[in-house]
């Protein structure tokens, strides 16, 4: 079932000269974003150091119960005029669904179940009820990442240079399926309830983010055998200033690739003698409402990160079965500091932010690298 719904992530095929040049002098190879093009239809996988923009969208609704299908037979699902759509509820998966009502199919009205993951609909005499367990936390889900067999930092730079083995995509398909925190409901725990604004969050609920993915990205970093990731409140505050560069200059995810001028003009203002985007990924998604669970925002955070992990290009989850759409690894050698590099094993310092633009949310994961910071060359006043 899909549950974060996305428009199909491009490249652009294209390194500079002064890129590629770059990469020799200051053996930054590879570090970090260029800038990426969202091309008019199809999905081109430029050289390593090219990187993917992710842009899911988020279709939440207040959980009334759980379906499971009837039968040992996947079922199809309907929109809410009664169209037949490409996906499937699949039997032993458990659904939440926010509403339920009779819609109407060719000259006959069925009862059917409105999931909370897509808002498709699910027909009741193909579902059964679900019965709830005698304490709510069984809801609740950790959000962490589970890495699979076969998935190593030598595959994954044989992956990252654009060479990957049939076994390191296998381990990557498994990746997506068994880490599931983006296909839940609930959040971590009860407190995830708390309705945000994702637009004016307070200090303490974007430091929760902040904290909230740094977690998952040290969780796989350590699994790697990796030294972890550090917040700080410096690389908090270049994130900070760059997500209002965003939004004070109408830029959004949508845009054509990262904003680089305003990156480059905040890594300045910080101390950060960089001249191109070396310390933004980036995912977003779009919403018609002001305000969300907490649980529900951090889902966002999670699917973009998990895709980022295991080169996952798809638009949804629903296609994560698709072997073709594994294919960009470009974000997973940045986040396990594995590029091929003098400096890969290191380690970076992290900080998170939000910008908006109409209905559009970027999502700023911002590290800087430990060898940038103790370089007297790139740092000429950031104090991490």
């Amino acid at each position: 079932m899909p549950f974060l719904l996305s428009p199909a992530i491009r490249y652009n095929k294209d390194i500079s000269k002064k890129f590629q040049k770059m990469i020799s002098e200051r053996s930054i190879v590879m570090n970090k974003k260029m800038i990426t093009t969202l091309l008019a239809s199809v999905c081109l996988l430029g050289p390593a150091g090219t990187i993917m923009q992710t842009m899911p969208q988020t279709v939440q609704a207040a959980t009334k119960g759980r379906v499971q299908v009837k039968g040992k037979k996947k079922i199809r699902l309907y929109t809410a005029k009664g169209k037949k759509t490409k996906y499937y509820a699949y039997v032993g998966k458990k659904y939440a669904y926010s509403t339920k009502k009779r819609i109407k199919i060719g000259k006959k009205k069925y009862l059917a179940y409105k999931l909370s993951a897509n808002s498709y609909w699910l027909l009741a005499k193909d579902a059964k009820l679900v019965k709830k367990t005698s304490t709510s936390s069984s809801t609740y889900a950790q959000a962490n990442i589970k890495m699979p067999q076969g998935y190593t930092r030598e595959a994954l730079l044989e992956a990252y240079k654009g060479k990957p083995s049939a076994n390191f995509i296998k381990a990557c398909m498994e990746g997506m399926e068994i880490n599931d925190f983006s296909r839940v409901i609930s959040g971590e725990t009860k407190a995830d309830e708390k309705i945000i604004n994702p637009d004016r969050l307070t200090a303490s609920e974007q430091k929760e983010l902040a904290e909230f993915s740094l977690r998952v990205i040290n969780n796989a970093r350590e699994q790697l055998g990796l030294r972890p990731w550090v917040y700080s409140t410096g690389t908090q505050r270049l994130a900070d200033d760059i997500a209002k560069e965003y939004q004070d200059n109408g830029r959004s995810i949508k845009d054509n690739g990262h904003y680089v001028a305003g990156i480059v003009r905040v890594c300045q203002k910080h101390g950060l003698n960089l001249d191109d985007n070396y310390v933004e990924d980036m995912a977003g998604f779009s919403i018609n409402k002001k305000t969300m669970p907490m649980g529900e925002m951090k889902r966002d955070v999670y699917f973009g990160l998990k895709q980022m992990i295991f080169g996952f290009a798809g638009a949804n989850e629903t296609q994560r079965n698709n072997k073709s759409l594994y294919r960009e690894w470009e974000h997973a050698g940045d986040l396990f500091n594995t590029q091929g590099s003098r400096h890969d094993g290191d380690y970076n310092y992290y900080g998170f932010s939000l910008s908006k633009t109409g209905n559009v949310y970027s999502m700023h994961y911002i590290s800087v690298p430990s060898f940038v910071v103790e370089s007297e060359e790139y740092n000429t006043g950031f104090r991490p």
